[in-house]
């Protein structure tokens, strides 16, 4: 469907609005036709869809490969994932094995040392200790004698409880490392499912893409570009995850608004959930947030709570277009959770990346940049101990 026959289409709905409020007096109350405007008005809202802003023009074929390049998107950060916890793994198997060798190396040395001992009390013969302090002269001597005694008693029980806690600490390693080389199997096995998976997700695509009209191509080209975007950006959220996680920081919000019980306000200034029309999480497979339809631009997108500005930029075509989030910012929030606020206005960006922004604060405006067909907000949660995106509609007040 061109732009051409989107307009006709939105105008013979609204056609229809008009004659139902024509008759009226007929045979509808007030009500029931306050309620079919306002699914009519939905229906029009969600041509606003990010899916390659295509929607209207989707056919099945294109749909099911739109699901298998989010599978495949979804199947490819898993084992990304999976392989850095491989890389962890083979480096804590690595120190582990090095502390093994030192705590054994240390082991024998002090069983030698024990040895040693055991041989020079079987030389003295029957000497006991008692045969040393009677042994004294003078009570001078008396005392030298007993605190000699004494600290050699203390040495060797000390050198008793070294070799017991050595060999303890080498039985826990080993464990530790066999644990470690479990899970590594493991993790080797859940990659191997996972590229399985991933091998027949993009044969199903293949042949679906072969069937396609020159024109479905097109749009595909759209979809792949997207999901190909999307998954840099939750590599780049990921990457500043781990280096969050590394610093294990918090903050504390101070705000003069009031937030949600999770601490985030609405992303747009004067709006609410209630202009979010579809609540279903995701509204179609790859959605990684929550579309706010406003249909006009102009309103004011700000940050839903303090933070540090990780990405402030547009995604564009070698042509100049735009395509995917288009103008978009992600704000890191150090609490765990990260914010990406997509489709802003041309040129309405405020902040740059490194700037810290407080709760409220304008960093944009709406607009319908990239994949889109009308003037929204993209908004997703990304949760850092999740390396995922999730439903934002809880973290909203």
């Amino acid at each position: 469907m061109n732009k051409l026959e989107k307009i006709l289409s939105i105008s013979a709905i609204i056609g229809i609005i008009g004659i139902t409020s024509i008759g009226i007096s007929f045979a509808t109350t007030e009500s029931e036709l306050k309620t079919k405007k306002n699914s009519i008005d939905e229906q029009i809202a969600e041509t606003n869809s990010e899916i390659a802003g295509v929607k209207s023009q989707m056919t099945n074929t294109l749909t099911q490969i739109n699901q298998l390049n989010s599978q495949i998107s979804s199947y490819e950060s898993e084992i990304d994932e999976l392989e850095g916890q491989l890389s962890t793994l083979d480096v804590q198997i690595e120190k582990k094995e090095e502390n093994i060798l030192e705590q054994e190396a240390k082991y024998k040395e002090q069983k030698e040392l024990l040895e040693k001992r055991l041989v020079a009390l079987y030389e003295s013969g029957t000497i006991s200790y008692l045969d040393v302090l009677l042994s004294a002269e003078t009570l001078s001597d008396f005392i030298s004698k007993y605190y000699m005694i004494s600290q050699i008693a203390e040495l060797d029980e000390e050198l008793l409880q070294n070799i017991e806690n050595t060999r303890n600490k080498i039985q826990t390693e080993k464990e530790e490392l066999e644990n470690s080389k479990k899970a590594l199997a493991s993790s080797k096995e859940t990659i191997e499912v996972k590229r399985n998976s991933l091998n027949l997700s993009v044969k199903d695509k293949n042949n679906l893409v072969s069937t396609l009209t020159e024109e479905e191509k097109a749009l595909n080209k759209q979809l792949e570009q997207f999901e190909a975007d999307k998954k840099a950006i939750q590599d780049e959220l990921g990457k500043i995850a781990k280096k969050e996680s590394s610093k294990n920081s918090s903050s504390t919000v101070v705000s003069n608004v009031t937030p949600s019980s999770c601490g985030y306000i609405f992303p747009i200034s004067g709006l609410s959930k209630g202009n979010i029309n579809n609540k279903n999480y995701p509204s179609y497979p790859g959605h990684n947030g929550v579309d706010v339809n406003i249909g006009v631009v102009g309103k004011s997108v700000v940050a839903v709570k303090d933070g540090t500005v990780e990405t402030s930029k547009s995604l564009k075509n070698p042509d100049g277009s735009y395509r995917s989030y288009g103008e978009y910012i992600t704000i890191n929030h150090h609490d765990g959770t990260q914010t990406l606020y997509a489709h802003l206005l041309a040129g309405s960006r405020k902040v740059s990346p490194g700037q810290k922004v407080s709760q409220g604060q304008v960093i944009g405006t709406v607009g319908s940049t990239g994949n889109s067909t009308g003037p929204h907000l993209h908004f997703g949660v990304y949760i850092n101990d999740k390396r995922s995106f999730v439903n934002p509609l809880p973290y909203l007040p």
